[in-house]
């Protein structure tokens, strides 16, 4: 396997992107599948997990030649080779139409293996090559932020969930000081966050975030009255006018912030310092609207008596003036003060902690970096 450019990464992903798929009869020639002796994979020396890499082959015949398979197809000048005639698998990450790859999104899945790479000529399966990419974790992103459920109308925001950090250090064959983080939330399944420790910040590296959630938007007021009929006659008598519109009602409170517990190693307590924890209270929600004005009596009919000719009907009653909006809810309190806890390493993630995280937590001796 050898490294290759983030530029020339970009331009043969964006080749890819603009591929052709041949037609499915398409099919190598077999004199010179016959002369495959194996398959050459060029790929990044690093890929961030849940990220797309590209991936370029080679056949590597007897002689010593190497023919290219194409990620494009040209009708008029179809090419010898084209990536549609391996066979490509992994267990930690995804084929992609043009040859590339998409690392899987679990930290976990790659840790101790890395991204290994296989694929083998599908007319000849004896003919394979393999590569395998180092997982890179600087494209991680370190911010969690979990939000209470929305107030229902005019009610209050529920409070911010419970969350569990767990922060522990492990080692793996691509890093002798591996940072490990679990982030649980209620009954949600943990998500992990791995990183290099040797070039972590000294402090707030993760960020979680169990906010109240926003309270419930008030109740809309009612619409006015409609004003009373006119009395008809020559002229009409004056429609009445409308009534007020009533004001909405106050929006709910904030829900009130979560509560996180950090659990750290006894050996190394200092590691519950990357773990910025903040529990800040739902904002209020906003009152409701005022309700429409009434609509005004369009007036009294003409009703012409005796000699009477030119009688005109009554004048329309004005609309009643629109209601007030409902005021602001209250913003939700703080919640309590997160909560630190040390235990053994062995503990730190609990016994239910998946075999693959258990492989990367080091229990003995640790050097300082």
């Amino acid at each position: 396997m050898t490294g290759m450019p983030r530029c020339a990464m970009a331009a043969l992903a964006a080749l890819a992107a603009c591929s052709h798929k041949p037609p499915r009869d398409f099919a190598p020639d077999p004199g010179l599948v016959a002369r495959i002796r194996e398959i050459e994979l060029r790929a990044p020396q690093w890929a961030c997990p849940g990220q797309s890499f590209p991936v370029t082959y080679t056949a590597v015949l007897d002689d010593g030649s190497r023919v290219p398979f194409e990620s494009r197809y040209d009708k008029d000048r179809p090419p010898s080779l084209h990536v549609v005639f391996l066979q490509r698998q992994s267990a930690a990450a995804t084929p992609l139409e043009g040859g590339g790859w998409a690392a899987d999104r679990d930290p976990l899945v790659s840790a101790r293996t890395g991204f290994r790479l296989a694929a083998a000529l599908r007319a000849d399966p004896s003919v394979t090559g393999s590569a395998t990419v180092a997982p890179d974790y600087g494209c991680d992103d370190h911010t969690f932020r979990f939000v209470g459920a929305t107030g229902e109308r005019g009610e209050a925001g529920v409070d911010g969930p419970e969350v569990t950090v767990r922060v522990g250090i492990g080692r793996s064959p691509f890093y002798d000081r591996l940072l490990v983080a679990a982030v649980d939330v209620a009954d949600a399944p943990p998500l992990y966050l791995l990183a290099d420790a040797r070039t972590v910040p000294p402090a707030d590296w993760l960020l979680v975030e169990s906010r109240g959630g926003r309270g419930g938007r008030g109740a809309s007021g009612t619409r006015g009255l409609r004003g009373s009929e006119g009395t008809p006659g020559c002229p009409g008598g004056a429609g009445g006018p409308g009534g007020a519109g009533g004001s909405g009602g106050p929006g709910g409170a904030g829900g009130r912030g979560g509560r996180i517990a950090v659990i750290a190693p006894e050996e190394e307590p200092f590691l519950a310092g990357l773990v910025d924890a903040r529990v800040p209270g739902g904002d209020g929600g906003p009152g409701g609207a005022g309700g429409a004005g009434g609509a005004g009596d369009p007036g009294g009919a003409a009703k012409p008596t005796g000699d009477q000719r030119n009688c005109q009907p009554g004048q329309p009653g004005a609309e009643g003036a629109p209601g007030r909006a409902g005021p602001k809810g209250l913003d939700g309190d703080r919640g309590p003060r997160p909560t630190l806890l040390t235990v053994p390493l062995r503990s730190v993630f609990g016994s239910r902690a998946p075999m693959e995280l258990v492989d990367l937590i080091d229990l003995g001796p640790r050097r300082r970096p």
